[in-house]
């Protein structure tokens, strides 16, 4: 019956499975099970999917919700000694089930683990790098933003840093038109609210430059890496971002960048309107709508997924049908980890699932070795092999 189900309804699924829903998505899934026999009936087939190994143990702290049926007497119907998973997991049109399967083994065990504290390999947790998220002023000083707490006078302004999220007050300091540069390592995220009351949340590797008080005619910024930008609304004063080879010009709206791939800039819109301005044109785009700027070609607009492309404000990233080499360019950045593709021949193979940057980076390991059949390890430095 998973066949029958839309995308959406598939990831509510997932999502009940892996504990990341939100509130709205909670109930939109007790109304999927209410008016659609399909839903509950997909359902019985995920659990037919899944191993009996051990999910008495992983399910023994688990919250029951009213909506969900009680897994741990399922399982103890079923036969105690099935087949391994790998073989006996049937190959559909689709991925989801199995998807589903082993993102289930993994939030269970994660459950088990902070239970227990037992392991059965030595965790590899989801920590960054050494770097520290750095404000660098326009004057050269350096603010270390991962140890220096509360308030903090920075000379040409007065900075108040507490979780992960960055104000100030700059008066009319005239240090305080010169640029000023936020960077945020891999593996970590940051917020800054600047001095028009526009707030700016930064992915792992991302720079941020901007000036501590804005000119009378325009708001001007420079972002290199994943941002979402709400702008405070100033009919007068528009506000531009500044992007590798391009620029966004709007007036008060919300709006996500992405210009990690080199050469690749993704505009996508929440609300209001933006206009993005590239060498070879410029386009407006409406509320659902992603602009893509590849260097030297038009810009093209796609309706875009807001789940896959700004869950990463929760924490999640969505891979669907992702090759390993698109994987091992977004888990260096997620956890601060290097990888290593020990066997290029298994490049080409491809996941579909979520990793989540507030579990350990085995958790995402184990996915892939059972949907995907990609053995991984880590070495003595901590990098991940996959072979």
């Amino acid at each position: 019956m998973l066949d029958q189900l839309t995308d959406e309804e598939k990831f509510l699924l997932l999502g009940k499975v892996t504990g990341s829903l939100g509130p709205e998505e909670e109930i939109a899934l007790e109304r999927l099970f209410l008016v659609n026999p399909d839903a509950r009936s997909g359902y019985e087939e995920l659990l037919s999917a899944l191993p009996c190994e051990d999910i008495n143990a992983h399910l023994a702290g688990r919250k029951e919700h009213s909506t969900w049926p009680d897994l741990k007497t399922r399982f103890r119907e079923r036969r105690p000694s099935p087949p391994p998973i790998v073989k006996q997991v049937p190959l559909y049109k689709k991925k989801w089930v199995a998807a589903a399967a082993v993102i289930f083994i993994v939030a269970t065990g994660a459950v088990l683990w902070r239970q227990t504290g037992k392991l059965r390999k030595p965790e590899l947790a989801a920590v960054p790098s050494e770097s520290a998220i750095e404000l660098k002023l326009a004057d050269g000083q350096v603010v270390n933003l991962s140890q220096q707490q509360g308030a903090i006078n920075a000379g040409a302004a007065q900075l108040t840093n507490n979780n992960k999220s960055l104000s100030y007050v700059s008066g009319r300091n005239p240090q305080a038109a010169g640029i000023n540069t936020l960077t945020v390592p891999i593996g970590k995220d940051y917020k800054i609210t600047l001095s028009d009351g526009s707030e700016v949340w930064l992915n792992s590797a991302t720079k941020l430059e901007f000036p501590l008080s804005f000119g009378r005619n325009t708001r001007e910024i420079s972002i290199n890496g994943e941002a979402y930008v709400k702008v405070a609304k100033i009919a007068r004063q528009p506000f531009v971002v500044h992007l590798p080879n391009s620029s966004v010009q709007v007036l008060g709206t919300e709006f996500n960048v992405n210009t990690y791939d080199s050469g690749v800039v993704k505009v996508a819109l929440v609300n209001g309107s933006v206009n993005l301005h590239a060498p070879t044109g410029s386009s407006i785009l409406t509320p659902g709508k992603q602009a893509v700027y590849l260097a030297g070609q038009p810009i093209a607009q796609v309706i875009f997924d807001a789940r896959n492309v700004l869950s990463w404000r929760k924490g999640l990233f969505y891979f669907k049908d992702a090759s390993l080499e698109e994987i091992s360019r977004v888990v260096p950045r997620w956890y601060g980890i290097r990888v290593v593709i020990d066997d290029p021949a298994i490049q080409s193979r491809t996941f579909s699932g979520v990793i989540n940057r507030n579990r350990p980076i085995e958790a995402f390991m184990e996915d892939l070795k059972v949907i995907s059949r990609i053995e991984s390890y880590t070495d003595q430095e901590g990098a991940v092999h996959f072979k």
